[in-house]
């Protein structure tokens, strides 16, 4: 009303703007994921799993894409989580506590937690997209679909979301929220040397 952006507003925003990210970053990410789990899983030395990889991009499209889907939910929805818990957690602190909004302890910690959100929203599809694309199957129309993968591995957890969807969680966030609270401070740090 007065003409500046209400904090509802700016998240929505961010959240978008996240969300778009995250898709778009999807369609490079998946083929390189696939390469990734083809060593992993295959035992493929990194030359083979990139020419196999490109092969079935450009001759196969859709096995070259395997696990697409999967990738784009996982980086979709919460990449936009992400940046939106980043921004809402920093400007909680930076307007309801004493901390100096120039601490680093206010990007640190905002990052910390927009990691655990973000992953906590995701992880779940990275399990599933992982798990397509390990399939051994060539054949395009085989490749397991998102809903059966979730299926099979929640049959496997007898039904333990926990067990079944967050396997490896803890790991995933002893490298995340590091990750994401260095990268928030540097930004932050960058974007006030710019100013």
């Amino acid at each position: 009303e007065d003409g500046k952006t209400q904090p509802n507003e700016l998240l929505a925003g961010v959240f978008v703007g996240g969300c778009v990210g995250g898709v778009l970053q999807s369609f490079l990410m998946s083929p390189v994921e696939l390469v990734k789990v083809n060593q992993q899983v295959n035992g493929k030395s990194l030359s083979s799993a990139v020419l196999s990889v490109s092969y079935g991009m450009f001759s196969k499209p859709l096995r070259g894409w395997r696990g697409l889907e999967a990738t784009l939910m996982r980086d979709g929805l919460p990449h936009g989580v992400w940046f939106a818990t980043y921004e809402f957690t920093k400007t909680k602190i930076e307007t309801e506590t004493r901390i100096e909004k120039t601490s680093p302890v206010i990007p640190l910690f905002s990052g910390a937690v927009a990691a655990l959100i973000a992953w906590g929203v995701g992880y779940p599809f990275d399990i599933i997209k992982t798990r397509i694309q390990s399939s051994s199957t060539t054949n395009v129309s085989r490749t397991p679909q998102m809903i059966d993968v979730a299926k099979d591995i929640m049959k496997e957890s007898n039904g333990q979301v926990l067990q079944g969807l967050y396997k490896g969680f803890g790991l995933k966030l002893a490298k995340a929220i590091p990750a994401s609270a260095i990268n928030f401070f540097v930004y932050e740090k960058v974007m006030s040397s710019l100013a």
